[in-house]
């Protein structure tokens, strides 16, 4: 689908974990090649995949780009950002973001026991024995 670029804007995570790293390099490829590959957006035309491409063509003053709308849970949107990233070279920085981020994301119910109840055990009584 075709979209107006002042439509869209950049997924607030892909600002915390990511930095917008050789953009002039990005230009000068757009410029001469065009765009390779669509951005992806979601419902709500934040840039899922592409945020560098976003700021190139910004820069070079695009007024309507291709993109790829997604719809995703809002549970599942920072597993497809950092997946579309998997490609991209990485600084320590980035990847150490990406870590915490997912950290956060998976620890969510670690700890908690689901084998014991709050009430007495029945299996528990049925094994004493009352000699």
């Amino acid at each position: 689908m075709i979209v107006p670029v002042s439509k869209l804007k950049s997924h607030p995570k892909n600002q915390e974990i990511y930095s917008l790293s050789n953009i002039e390099d990005l230009e000068n490829s757009i410029s001469s090649l065009g765009l390779l590959e669509r951005l992806v957006i979601d419902d709500e035309f934040q840039v899922i995949s592409g945020n560098r491409r976003l700021v190139a063509i910004q820069n070079l003053g695009w007024k309507k780009v291709e993109c790829e709308k997604v719809s995703i849970p809002k549970d599942e949107v920072l597993s497809y950002l950092i997946h579309h990233n998997k490609q991209r070279i990485k600084t320590c920085r980035e990847q150490l973001n990406e870590i915490k981020e997912l950290m956060d994301q998976y620890k969510i119910g670690q700890g908690k026991r689901t084998d014991i109840s709050t009430s007495e055990n029945p299996h528990r009584s049925s094994r004493m024995r009352t000699d």
